[in-house]
């Protein structure tokens, strides 16, 4: 009689689907916390010496760093909830029923040879019980059973929970603090440290006279230790590990499969203790073959054992002096990055992506048009990741040329850098793109859709449909109605024909849907594409002195003119389905490119007299384009599309700085430098960015939101 969903209490007085919420009313605090620790220790030894009568040195340091970052969220715990929200919730309930009751086997008039008349679960129980992704389903068997089987409900200490929010206005439905408590933890989100140790050893000196000057040589080793740890809270792991996935021919359960406690997610946070060493050795020549020209040539072999094996890249730069205050230089290498440790141990942590999906449109289902990505609508879908053992390194060959100009004179005080540079990556290591992780479904979908004898009623596939899976003629239906009209239209290719996946791994939709709504794909990591970026770098300085002390302005500058993704494996139509395969000045995408401002800068004015110093910082971030407003339009509410724009606009900071530099008088104590200082001085609001999903309305890969910030902070050296 208390049950909130019943007529009497307010509620539909039919079973339906809602959220679990806690924190009513709210308050506009966020009860969610994140804490951040970084800690640096070195040590090393360096020194002068000769050698065959010239002077060498050498540099030996040991470092050791760690950071950790722990998120800490309230969350719904799965079992509690959904028990809760069948009035078996409370600290004080103790079902009266049972968890292993096959419902959907059950019958409702058992019948002799098992011809019985089957119940209404034999309809809705792969929609209410579906694995979405690995580690998350709609509903626990064990928590339908017992609703299924107790008679406590709402009684003996047992309580409903309310979504209708009836605790605002009272009476005998409302929820319990006692309840909400019961049903949510306060869990470590995410609990993530690194260590990193770093040995170095490095000679290096003259070795002989050439027509331009001494040459000089440089080799060294080095040897570096990476270790990554994540712990997941208990409600994700072990969560639930044995919950019921299928029962036999009896109604006994006979497959088991891992259930995420956390109402929130599973597969967002790994167990994992990963290290990885890697060893290195290089040479560094410095050799000025002619007058004013001095020409730099390296080499650095890596090793990091296992897949990844070892590489070799070389280095060659030249600058020439033609006046004395005038510096060109250019320089080419080659360089590679070895794939993240995590992702080839563990994969990519659950996440999200918006793509084009050609089997999400009816028309496409129903044999009308082609599955191309061309027919396809935009959808959102969760991604899941797994292990990339056989991922490999990412190339890259990088390109500079620039110059250095510091006049004397009436312009002395005045420096003048620019440089342009330029870098082409190949084999990217990156997220499958999710329509290539569709692929083998529209492949089933091609190999079948040709068949009239494959076709289905669409409206007959929900599972409150009267008549399931209704057969249907799609050439029948066309000659007697018009390729274009309804009737012909309802007629789709039957999805049980064309599915690929199970579990939740592969390509997940949901159950019984008329409209194929896609809920997981699981994306890989591979290496694919290649990437071609330019831009330019300039620095301007001035500095000069008066009676108030020394001063310094100066401003740097940076423009990507373009980033280019090419040949990547579904990015056939451009970033975002735009046709625009330059990120330069864009949000990107959000899986193959983040967010890149094609214009930032930053303007600094220093002061220094005697021991005080102040600093003044000006930020800039230029405006740039939101790839995926037109997604937002399409697809938001009408608000929502009134406050999208196709612009994220320019962003500007101030930050301040005073320094102060103290002499103890003792050279044992050395000298102790103060510091104090604020971020964003004038609490500047980040630019606001319309999206279709989550809660940020602002690009997170870009600004910072915090605000005004005070630091302070000593180095004492001694």
């Amino acid at each position: 009689q208390n049950a909130p969903v019943s007529l009497a209490n307010g509620g539909p007085n039919v079973a339906f689907l809602s959220n679990a919420r806690d924190g009513i009313p709210r308050d506009g605090r966020r009860s969610n916390s994140t804490e951040t620790n970084s800690t640096l220790v070195q040590a090393g030894l360096k020194g002068d010496f000769d050698y065959m009568d010239r002077a060498w040195n050498y540099d030996v340091s040991v470092s050791w760093s760690a950071t950790s970052n722990e998120q800490e969220y309230t969350v719904h715990n799965r079992r509690n909830t959904e028990l809760a929200a069948n009035g078996l919730g409370g600290p004080g309930c103790t079902p009266n029923g049972v968890e292993n009751f096959d419902f959907a086997g059950a019958e409702v008039f058992p019948g002799a040879g098992g011809f019985g008349v089957p119940s209404a679960w034999d309809f809705f129980d792969a929609g209410y019980t579906q694995t979405f992704f690995p580690g998350f389903v709609l509903n626990t068997r064990e928590t339908l059973s017992l609703a299924l089987t107790s008679n406590n409900q709402g009684q003996g200490g047992c309580e409903f929970y309310n979504p209708f929010l009836s605790a605002q206005t009272g009476g005998n439905v409302g929820n319990s603090p006692e309840l909400l408590d019961w049903m949510t933890e306060r869990v470590l989100r995410a609990d993530k440290r690194n260590k990193l140790m770093v040995f170095d050893a490095l000679v290096g000196g003259e070795f002989m006279d050439m027509a331009g000057g001494t040459a000089a040589v440089a080799f060294g080793v080095q040897y570096r230790e990476r270790n990554t740890t994540s712990r997941a809270p208990a409600v994700s792991f072990p969560g639930l590990p044995n919950s019921i996935l299928s029962y036999d021919g009896a109604g006994v359960p006979d497959q088991f499969h891992y259930v995420s406690n956390n109402f929130e997610c599973s597969a967002c946070i790994f167990n994992f203790d990963n290290t990885r060493d890697t060893s290195a050795a290089f040479v560094e020549l410095s050799l000025p073959f002619i007058e004013n020209v001095e020409t730099q040539i390296a080499v650095r072999y890596e090793d990091y054992g296992g897949n990844i094996g070892s590489e070799v890249s070389p280095k060659i730069a030249m600058s020439w002096r033609p006046i004395e205050s005038l510096i060109v230089r250019g320089s080419f290498s080659q360089s590679f990055r070895a794939p993240n440790i995590d992702i080839i141990e563990q994969g990519l942590e659950a996440g999200s992506v918006n793509f084009k999906d050609p089997i999400s449109n009816q028309r496409v289902r129903a044999g009308l048009i082609p599955a191309t990505v061309q027919n396809g609508e935009t959808e959102q879908s969760f991604t899941l990741g797994g292990p990339a053992p056989n991922v490999g390194n990412e190339y890259a060959d990088t390109f500079s040329a620039g110059f250095i100009w510091t006049p004397s004179g009436r312009l002395e005080g005045l420096s003048v850098q620019a440089d342009a540079w330029r870098f082409e990556v190949s084999d990217r290591v990156l997220p499958q793109p999710p329509i290539s992780a569709v692929a083998p479904e529209i492949a089933a979908f091609n190999a079948v859709v040709g068949d009239p004898n494959n076709y289905i009623l669409n409206d007959s596939i929900s599972s409150d449909s009267p008549v399931l899976d209704v057969a249907c003629n799609p050439n029948d239906l066309e000659s007697q109605f018009g390729r274009d009209s309804a009737e012909r239209l309802n007629c789709v290719v039957n999805p049980d024909l064309y599915s690929v996946g199970s579990s939740g791994f592969g390509i997940s939709r949901s159950a019984r849907s008329e409209s194929a709504d896609l809920i997981t794909l699981t994306l890989s990591a591979i290496n694919a594409g290649e990437i071609e970026a330019d831009g330019v770098d300039v620095k301007l300085g001035y500095d000069w002195e008066n009676d108030w002390g020394r001063w310094r302005a100066s401003m740097d500058y940076t423009h990507v003119n373009q980033y280019k993704l090419i040949g990547v494996p579904g990015l056939e139509e451009g970033l975002l389905d735009t046709g625009k395969f330059d990120a330069a000045g864009t949000t990107g995408d959000g899986l193959l490119v983040r967010s890149l401002p094609d214009n930032k800068g930053n303007l600094t004015l220093t002061w220094q007299r005697d021991r005080h110093g102040v600093t003044i910082t000006n930020r800039h971030i230029g405006s740039y384009q939101d790839l995926a407003y037109n997604n937002v339009v399409q697809n938001a509410n009408p608000l929502v599309r009134s406050l999208a724009s196709t612009k994220i606009d320019s962003y500007d900071t101030w930050d301040m700085q005073y320094r102060y530099s103290h002499d103890w008088g003792n050279a044992k104590l050395g000298t102790t430098n103060f510091t104090v200082g604020v971020l964003d001085m004038f609490d500047e609001e980040v630019p606001h960015r319309e999206t279709t999903g989550g809660s940020l309305r602002y690009d997170a890969n870009v600004f910072d939101p915090r605000g005004r910030r005070l630091y302070a902070r000593a180095l004492w050296s001694f």
